[in-house]
């Protein structure tokens, strides 16, 4: 089993490293194919002409205006810097819209994998007792998460344990139309059988420009000892107290021995492991680190669901209150968090940032283009 509660996460990883005959492999991925049709492709038609269009009008741009600059500085006209500077502007844009193109359509590509990866990891999951679907998947039930943009998964793993665990990588699409945000990463998603504040570990030394958002400064909570050298702690105004309840010292050391390179998110009724890298592949080493991670905190998840949040008003039995609360019981959860504590206020990110960068460049060649 990969996951048992109050003991340690184990995961059997020969599967995913042992030779394998490629007939078997074929004569399985067959029906794999015909049931799961998305791994022929990662791409709609839709996508696969915007791919295309939009490729080739970057790179012929760039080369109409390589030739429109040699020709501007072999004619030496009065007005040539104007005109040069012009030109660097519609060839910046399309350089940055090339490499985001470039990067998105690798990024999505690598994760259609191969029949051997499909092999690997089915084999893999039904080892350890989960279920394997290749995507993409909608992350809807992931509700907080959901919430944030458009949410789809891939490689998604489910354990058929008591506390249901959840790996998959994940693409989240955040931001207007036209002028979306696309993150990558992987996560581990444990289900809680109550609602907690919403708390996030940030892992210290993490990618450069990960995130287009994170919570505001204010809500950074500082812990004992050298906890605040591996993580970075945020919580709700006024919830410090929870935060310390939670995260107790003993807690505090399991995650700096075991959670590296993970952030840990809680938010509503789940407990997210999260990294900007893919967690489903075919890395031992991956599914290891995983292990540690859930392994850290599974016999703690059972004090953490009694808690309560007590700035929530106390319902009396012989109350309408009380009575209203009662006839919703069944579709009510048991205890709820107050709503200050539901959400971390955010604020824009390295990510964003590091985009404005180029966007006021531009602005100013067209500002100097125009005076010129």
């Amino acid at each position: 089993m990969p996951v048992t509660e109050h003991s340690t996460t184990t995961f059997r990883t020969q599967a995913l490293t042992e030779r394998v005959s490629r007939r078997a492999v074929r004569r399985w991925y067959r029906p794999f194919a015909d049931q799961h049709p998305s791994v022929r492709s990662p791409f709609t038609p839709a996508r696969r002409v915007a791919a295309f269009v939009g490729g080739a009008a970057a790179v012929i741009g760039l080369l109409a205006l390589a030739t429109g600059v040699s020709q501007e500085v072999d004619e030496g006209r009065p007005d040539m810097v104007g005109q040069l500077l012009g030109m660097s502007v519609i060839g910046g844009l399309l350089l940055i819209a090339g490499i985001v193109l470039a990067w998105f359509y690798v990024r999505t590509t690598t994760r259609r994998g191969t029949p051997m990866r499909h092999y690997r990891l089915a084999r893999f999951a039904a080892q350890n007792v989960m279920t394997y679907r290749p995507g993409p998947l909608s992350g809807a039930h992931l509700t907080p998460w959901a919430d944030r943009g458009s949410l789809s998964l891939t490689r998604v793993m489910r354990t058929a344990s008591p506390r249901s665990l959840e790996f998959a990588n994940y693409e989240l699409r955040t931001g207007p139309a036209g002028s979306r945000n696309t993150q990558f990463g992987g996560f581990c998603a444990v289900r809680l059988t109550t609602s907690l504040p919403h708390i996030v570990l940030q892992a210290r030394g993490g990618p450069l420009f990960s995130a287009a958002t994170l919570p505001a400064s204010s809500q950074r909570l500082s812990l004992e000892g050298n906890f605040d050298d591996h993580f970075t702690l945020y919580c709700p105004a006024e919830y410090e107290r929870d935060a310390l309840y939670l995260f107790t010292p003993d807690v505090m050391a399991r995650l700096i021995d075991r959670v590296r390179g993970f952030d840990v998110e809680i938010i509503d009724d789940w407990l997210f492991f999260v990294t900007r890298r893919d967690v489903v592949t075919l890395n031992p080493g991956t599914w290891q680190g995983l292990a540690d991670a859930t392994s850290a905190l599974s016999d703690k998840i059972a004090r953490w669901e009694r808690w309560r949040d007590d700035r929530l008003p106390e319902v009396t039995p012989g109350s309408t209150v009380g009575a209203e609360a009662t006839a919703g019981a069944a579709a009510a959860p048991a205890a709820t968090v107050a709503k200050p504590g539901r959400r971390l206020r955010m604020s824009l990110g390295a990510r964003a940032l590091i985009w404005a960068v180029p966007v006021v460049v531009l602005l100013v060649l067209v500002v100097l283009a125009n005076l010129l």
